[in-house]
């Protein structure tokens, strides 16, 4: 009976504030089971239920609804567009004029686009896929037992029977075959060959581009690159005793690898020593500095470029020049992180703080957040959506014309409900 009237009490005057300002529009507090916000022209809504977990809004051009973290809905007719993630990030469905998306991983993976002039289209489930490439072609396959695909991984045609058993590969007029991937192989075609019987030798060649030759490997290769410029480079490597490599301008020396190397570029006047890498090494040069001594100090300096740190992981710092603003991020054990951008006369610009787990805040001119907590500092829209809000207590924004208030999930909010 109690509760009963408590639950009277509210939606009596949530009501009688509806009825007596109506210009405002009409609000319903319940908290915590549920929010209501309608503007007084019906246009906008916004209802929470349960805190964050359930969440509807309407507006103008756009409407969203939410069942966290298990799914988020949105749409906007402005764009277009109709967005959908469940499970984020492991299912997204995304679709805007010919454009869509749908992916479950690890399951299944849908793209398509459609034009006047352009059809294309990718599916994939579990281990069965097909599609349509840009020209019209279509492609198919169930791995590993085949498959045929058209201009996918950045190769013209792929096909494979059996894989690792037999597999070719078409690109830019050279053709690969490959037969027990990866023991033995070879290539015929648009300027390159290619022979290997993996480990025991073969020859990859880029006519008058590039060679290289194995024996045994790793223990015995030679490479020649850069033989179509004025300074070509040879180099030997008999693993783990010696590596050479030398040209006209550079040469590099390794030792027991990975004990001692030393490397020159006359071109640019730079020296490196390494000993062992990668955790000891020092480089000096005309434009670059760099001290590496892991875990305990690193430091690189070039012009408009300068990184820094000390007891890897404990502090990180990145200090770059980008035209007339200078950026500097610094991070303390990974997770938090201080990012400070000015301008050329030295002025704040933008600052963000993120530290885990407790807080975010940034500024950027007259704009101000502040958010609490921060359990998961990844700043991307959908974990916007669809995580932080359910362990955001605090919310404050500010600029020059608003002020905006969210304290647990709508149990006091000032400022306008629809920003």
């Amino acid at each position: 009976m109690v509760l009963a009237g408590i639950v009277l009490f509210f939606v009596l005057s949530a009501s009688s504030a509806g009825l007596c300002a109506e210009e405002k529009g009409f609000t319903l507090n319940l908290w915590p089971l549920f929010t209501y916000q309608r503007d007084s022209e019906g246009s906008r809504s916004k209802l929470r239920i349960l805190g964050p977990l359930i969440y509807r809004r309407k507006g103008s051009e756009q409407a969203e609804f939410a069942l966290r973290p298990l799914f988020y809905w949105i749409k906007n007719g402005r764009e277009n567009s109709l967005t959908v993630e469940y499970l984020y990030p492991l299912g997204k469905y995304r679709k805007e004029g010919g454009y869509s998306k749908n992916y479950i991983v690890p399951f299944t993976k849908f793209r398509g686009e459609q034009g006047e002039e352009r059809r294309e289209s990718y599916f994939s489930l579990f281990l069965y896929f097909r599609g349509q490439a840009e020209e019209g072609e279509r492609y198919w396959g169930v791995f590993p037992l085949y498959g045929h695909l058209v201009n996918r991984f950045g190769r013209d045609r792929i096909r494979f029977y059996l894989w690792p058993i037999y597999s070719d590969v078409s690109d830019e007029g050279a053709y690969t075959w490959t037969f027990l991937w990866p023991i033995l192989s070879g290539t015929r075609g648009g300027g390159k060959k290619a022979f290997r019987v993996w480990p025991l030798g073969g020859y990859k060649e880029e006519e008058g581009i590039s060679r290289t030759d194995f024996i045994l490997w790793p223990f015995f290769i030679k490479s020649m690159r850069d033989l179509d410029t004025d300074d070509p480079e040879r180099g030997y490597f008999l693993f783990p005793l010696y590596r050479g490599v030398r040209s006209r301008r550079t040469r590099q020396v390794t030792v027991l690898w990975p004990f001692f190397s030393y490397g020159v570029d006359e071109r640019n006047r730079y020296k490196r020593w390494d000993v062992p890498w990668p955790f000891i090494s020092f480089s000096r040069g005309e434009k670059l500095r760099r001290d590496l001594i892991f875990p305990l100090y690193y430091d690189k300096e070039a012009p408009g470029d300068r990184t820094r740190w000390i007891l890897w992981p404990f502090y990180q710092c990145w200090d770059d020049q980008f035209g007339n603003q200078r950026e500097v991020v610094q991070r303390y054990l990974l997770l938090n992180r201080i990012k400070t951008v000015f301008d050329d006369k030295g002025e704040v610009i933008s600052k963000q703080v993120s530290i885990w787990p407790f807080f975010r805040y940034s500024r950027e001119g007259d704009e101000v957040r502040l958010y609490l907590f921060n359990l998961i500092p990844l700043r991307y829209e959908g974990f916007e959506r669809n995580w932080a809000p359910l362990y955001t207590v605090f919310r404050y924004e500010r600029s020059a014309s608003r002020k905006k208030w969210d304290i647990l999930w709508g149990l006091y909010e000032r400022g306008d409900p629809w920003e």
